[in-house]
């Protein structure tokens, strides 16, 4: 069973944002980058599903002695926290949505040190999250050590480009399982037509890899640069061209790869000794 829910330090509550800077928020966000993070939520939905409150598998290997039981439950708490010059809503849609997907009771997000930008704040309304905080260094520590210092297990999601390291160097200290992302994509669009504003409306910190790209005298450059994601359609949109590959009309889109709801999925495994009489079929 579930742990029940983790106390946060009281004095938390005066750091949340407001119903009426999220109003704010959404109103300051682009029509268009707001249509795409509700495209951004579909795909999540479709590509990976809602997990099971509680999954359980039982494996019989009698011929080598022994029974298995798998079981897999939401991790407790996630904490996902984003600099403040963290701009690409789409990206902490894609980071906060498998925590969602994977049934994660308390989902708390916060931008340190604020204030966080509309896109961010638009985002997380459009996800249905409510607990979304401003916090400083100490206290984005303080609400970390006061989380792992309590029963359950929890995850970490940190969104930066080395802004959070004090908060890994926590994570690593009390064993929290911590994904990170510390740059920004490199992108290549192919042909005139991805929407190559949306693009940049979606990730404005990958504004300089698309500028290089653009730029004859940075071609050769831009060529040697890996891609994250490649933007076309019809004989050029090669999958193996780079990880992601997304075709007109999903310009605003993002999955992370590397994180999915399994990495908010609690899991243990118990081993038994198999019977004298495993035809049976029964498990100890």
């Amino acid at each position: 069973m579930n742990p029940s829910a983790p106390e946060l330090p009281s004095r938390l509550t005066e750091c949340l944002v407001s119903d009426d800077e999220l109003a704010r928020a959404y109103d300051n966000t682009a029509p268009k980058l707001r249509a795409a993070c509700k495209h951004t939520l579909t795909v999540q939905h479709v590509f990976f599903g809602e997990a099971p409150d509680w999954e359980e598998q039982r494996l019989s290997r009698s011929a080598h002695g022994f029974h298995i039981q798998s079981r897999s439950r939401p991790a407790d708490w996630t904490l996902v926290f984003f600099d403040a010059q963290y701009a690409s809503a789409p990206r902490l849609l894609a980071a906060v949505m498998p925590a969602l997907l994977a049934r994660v009771p308390l989902v708390l997000c916060a931008c340190a040190p604020g204030p966080a930008r509309p896109e961010p704040l638009c985002a997380l309304e459009l996800a249905g999250l409510e607990q979304i905080y401003v916090l400083n260094a100490a206290q984005s520590l303080d609400i970390l050590r006061a989380l792992t210092a309590q029963a359950g297990q929890g995850r970490l999601v940190l969104l930066h480009k080395g802004a959070l390291s004090a908060l890994r160097a926590a994570a690593d200290a009390a064993n929290l399982p911590c994904w990170e992302e510390r740059r920004a994509p490199v992108l290549r669009i192919c042909g005139h037509e991805p929407d190559v504003e949306l693009i940049r409306q979606a990730h404005p910190d990958a504004l300089d890899a698309l500028d290089a790209a653009d730029a004859a005298d940075a071609a050769d450059a831009a060529e040697d640069l890996p891609p994250d994601a490649l933007y076309c359609s019809g004989p050029d949109a090669v999958h193996t061209q780079a990880p992601l590959t997304l075709p007109p009309g999903m310009e605003g889109c993002w999955l992370h790869l590397s994180l999915t709801p399994d990495f908010f999925r609690a899991r243990s495994l118990a081993f038994s000794l198999a019977s004298r009489h495993p035809e049976s079929g029964e498990l100890p």
